[in-house]
C-alpha cells in the first residue's frame, strides 16, 4: 500500500462530521498559505509585450477643461507636466454688443454696425493666443446664445434667427482661425440649465440641438473647410443623441467626432467608448474619433479626497486614463484645469501657480514618459494581483523610447512588484529610468535608474518596491554602441552638482556603487584631469559601455585615483567582454595614467568595463577613458 492510499484508508475511517471538519481546515490552510505571497518573491506582478501593437493612441489624452486660466506662466506649468490638450468656453454673451435681432439684420448690410466683429468685445479671450504660442491643441465650445437672440430671452435659449446665429458663429471662427483646433456645438444641451427650449417650439432639447448643430457647424464651414466639428457634449453617456446626430442627413456630414463626459466615482473601464464606437459605426464612421470632454470622481465642489488636493487622488486620475489610453478615446478633459482662485480645494493649479498632488499623475505619464509629446503606440499588458491591487500599460512613444506604468490601487500597504518587459531587442542594453508618483514623490526625477540586458528572445524583467496609491512609470533607453572607442570618456555627461549614483544618459551604464562626481563634491577627489567630473566606481559597482569595434588588437587607456578623504583602498578590474584585461590598485589621490594590456578584438559589438573588487566603502576615481588600436 503507498502513501497515497495510506491517506485514503484513513479518510475512510473519519466519521462524516469529522470529515466535513478536515476539509474546511484543509481549504482555511490553503487559503492561508495562498494568502501570503514567499518572502523575497514578488507576488505582483506585470507584463509589456512590446512586440504587440494595439494602434495608435493620441497625447490629447492628457488634456483638461478649463473655465479660468489666462495667465502664460499657468500655462506653462500646465505644459510642462506634459499636458498638450485644453477645452473652453467662448460665450456668445461675453463678446457680442446688446442689441435687437432687427438692428443687426439691418447692420448686416452697412459697415461698422453691431454685426462688425470689431465692434465686438474680446477682451476676454486673450487665453485662445496664449494657449496657441504655448503649443496646446484648443477645443472652443459654442458656448450658448444671448438673450436678445433666444426665443426666451435668456443666454441659453434657443436661437430665434438662423441667418443672425450663422452670422455669428461665422465671425467666431475667423477671429480665431489657425489658433484653434477643434470646435465643440453647445455643452451638455440634455440639461436644462444650459439648453432651454422654452418659447422654442421645439417638442424637446434633441430636435432643437440637431437644428443648432446644424446651423452652427454649416456657419464654420462657410469659413473653414477642414476643422473638426462635433457634439453633442451629453452630460450622461447616452448614445441616443450621437445617433441621432449621425442618422440626420442635415448634422451628419459635419459630425467629425463625438464627446460625452462621465463623471465616474468608481473606475469601470470606460465602456462607453467603444458604445458610441459601435453606434458611430453602425452608422458607417467606423473610425470616428471619441472625445471625453469633462471627467473626474464628481463634478461638484465637495470636499472629497478623491477630487481636491489629495494625493488620494494620484492612482484615480492614473487608473481613469489608463482605461481611456486602452479604449482610444482621442482626447479628454479632465474637469478642471483652473487656477484655485475660487473654490481652493477643487482645481488643479495652486493660486500661487504651482501644481496640485494629482497633477504629477500627468507628470509622470504624460512629461516623463514622453506619452504628451505625439501619437504613441500601445503594447500588450497584463497583470496579476498579489498584496496590491494594480492596473498596467506599455506603449512606445513617439521619441522610440518603449515605455511602462503600473498603477497601485491599493489604500495602504504596498508590495514588491516584477515588471517583465518582453519582446523588446534582442541581446541589447538598456537603461531604465523610473518615476513616482505618490505622497512621496512627485515625479519630479527618477526615483531610481538602472540597466539590464535582454534575452536572446528579448525579454527582461526589473523588481522594485510599489508604494500604495501610486503611479510608477519606466522609460526605457537603448545603449547603443560606440563606433570603434568610447565615447563620454571624460564622464561631462550628465551634469552633475555633485555626485550621482547609477546616472542616466551617460552612454556608460552603472550599476551597484558606480557613478559620476563633481570637481568640489563630496567624495573629495582630486580635480578632473579632463573636464570638471570623473567617475567613481566604490564597493563592487560596475560601469560599463558597448563599442563597435573593427577585428585588430587594441587597448584602454585611463586615469585613476583613490579617495582619501574616506574609505581604504580599491582594486578594479578592466574587462573587455569576459576577459580582464587589467587589475589597477591606485594608492594616491593624485591621478595617474595607466593602460590596459593590448587584446584581439574580432569584427562586431563588444563591452569594455570597469568593476570594482574591493567590497566596503572603498573608492577609486576614474576618468579620460580612451580605447585605441594599437
Amino acid at each position: 500500500m503507498n502513501q497515497a492510499q495510506g491517506k485514503n484508508i484513513l479518510f475512510k475511517h473519519v466519521n462524516w462530521n469529522k470529515r466535513v471538519s478536515l476539509v474546511l481546515l484543509s481549504i482555511m490552510a490553503m487559503t492561508f498559505l495562498l494568502s501570503f505571497p514567499q518572502i523575497g518573491f514578488a507576488a505582483t506582478s506585470a507584463t509589456i509585450q512590446f512586440n504587440q501593437n494595439l494602434g495608435q493612441r493620441s497625447p490629447n489624452v492628457f488634456g483638461g477643461a478649463i473655465n479660468q486660466l489666462d495667465g502664460a506662466s499657468d500655462v506653462d506649468s500646465l505644459r510642462s507636466v506634459g499636458i498638450s490638450f485644453a477645452r473652453r468656453d467662448v460665450y456668445l454673451s461675453q463678446i457680442l454688443p446688446n442689441t435687437t435681432v432687427a438692428q443687426y439684420l439691418a447692420d448686416m448690410s452697412v459697415s461698422g454696425g453691431v454685426d462688425d466683429p470689431n465692434n465686438w468685445d474680446w477682451s476676454q479671450y486673450g487665453w485662445v493666443d496664449t494657449y496657441h504660442n504655448k503649443g496646446l491643441k484648443t477645443m472652443i465650445i459654442l458656448s450658448y446664445n444671448v438673450g436678445w437672440l433666444s426665443y426666451n430671452n435668456t443666454n441659453n435659449g434657443v436661437p430665434k434667427n438662423w441667418t443672425v446665429y450663422e452670422d455669428i458663429i461665422k465671425k467666431i471662427t475667423q477671429r480665431f482661425q489657425g489658433k484653434i483646433d477643434f470646435i465643440e456645438v453647445w455643452n451638455e444641451p440634455d440639461l436644462a440649465q444650459f439648453l432651454n427650449i422654452s418659447n422654442s417650439g421645439y417638442a424637446n432639447s434633441l430636435a432643437a440641438y440637431k437644428a443648432i448643430y446644424t446651423h452652427a457647424a454649416n456657419a464654420v464651414r462657410s469659413v473653414n473647410s477642414t476643422i473638426p466639428i462635433g457634439g453633442p457634449s451629453l452630460s450622461t453617456t447616452d448614445t441616443s443623441w450621437a445617433n441621432a446626430l449621425l442618422q440626420d442627413a442635415n448634422t451628419k456630414p459635419n459630425v467629425n467626432f463625438l464627446s460625452y463626459h462621465h463623471y465616474q466615482m468608481v473606475p469601470n473601464g470606460e465602456p462607453n467608448i467603444q458604445a458610441l464606437k459601435n453606434v458611430a459605426s453602425a452608422n458607417g464612421v467606423s473610425n470616428m474619433p471619441i472625445y471625453i470632454t469633462e471627467w473626474n470622481w464628481d463634478w461638484q465642489y465637495i470636499g472629497s479626497s478623491m477630487n481636491n488636493d489629495s494625493t488620494d487622488a494620484i492612482p484615480y486620475v492614473a487608473q481613469r486614463l489608463n482605461d481611456m489610453i486602452w479604449n482610444n478615446v482621442a482626447g479628454t478633459g479632465y474637469f478642471a484645469f483652473n487656477k484655485q482662485t475660487t473654490h481652493p480645494d477643487f482645481y488643479s493649479i495652486y493660486s500661487n501657480g504651482s501644481l496640485t498632488p494629482k497633477m504629477s499623475t500627468y507628470r509622470v505619464l504624460a512629461k516623463q514618459l514622453g506619452l504628451g509629446a505625439g501619437d504613441f503606440t500601445l503594447r500588450g499588458s497584463s497583470w496579476v494581483n498579489g498584496a496590491s491591487s494594480i492596473v498596467a500599460g506599455g506603449a512606445t512613444n513617439s521619441s522610440g523610447n518603449p515605455v511602462a506604468w503600473v498603477v497601485n490601487t491599493s489604500t495602504s500597504g504596498g508590495d514588491n512588484l516584477t515588471v517583465n518587459l518582453n519582446g523588446l531587442k534582442a541581446n541589447t542594453t538598456y537603461v531604465a529610468a523610473a518615476y513616482e508618483a505618490s505622497v512621496w514623490q512627485n515625479g519630479t526625477s527618477a526615483s531610481f535608474t538602472t540597466s539590464f540586458a535582454t534575452n536572446a528572445s528579448g525579454n527582461a524583467s526589473l523588481s522594485f518596491w510599489t508604494p500604495y496609491e501610486s503611479v510608477i512609470g519606466i522609460k526605457l533607453t537603448e545603449q547603443t554602441p560606440s563606433p570603434g572607442g568610447v565615447s563620454n570618456g571624460s564622464f561631462e555627461s550628465p551634469t552633475t552638482s555633485n555626485f550621482g549614483y547609477r546616472p542616466l544618459g551617460a552612454t556608460w551604464t552603472f550599476t551597484g556603487d558606480a557613478g559620476i562626481q563633481r570637481n568640489g563634491g563630496d567624495f573629495g577627489a582630486s580635480a578632473a584631469p579632463l573636464g570638471v567630473q570623473t567617475a567613481f566606481v566604490q564597493n563592487s559597482g560596475t560601469m560599463t559601455q558597448s563599442v563597435s569595434l573593427a577585428a585588430g588588437t587594441y587597448k584602454v587607456a585611463f586615469k585613476a585615483a583613490k579617495r582619501t578623504s574616506y574609505g581604504g583602498t580599491q582594486t578594479f578590474n578592466v574587462m573587455f567582454d569576459s576577459t580582464v584585461i587589467g587589475t589597477f590598485t591606485p594608492s594616491t589621490g593624485t591621478f595617474s595614467a595607466l593602460a590596459t594590456s593590448n587584446f584581439t578584438a574580432t569584427a562586431g559589438t563588444h563591452t569594455i568595463s570597469f568593476v570594482g573588487t574591493t567590497a566596503g566603502d572603498n573608492t577609486d576615481f576614474i576618468d579620460d577613458v580612451v580605447l585605441s588600436a594599437v
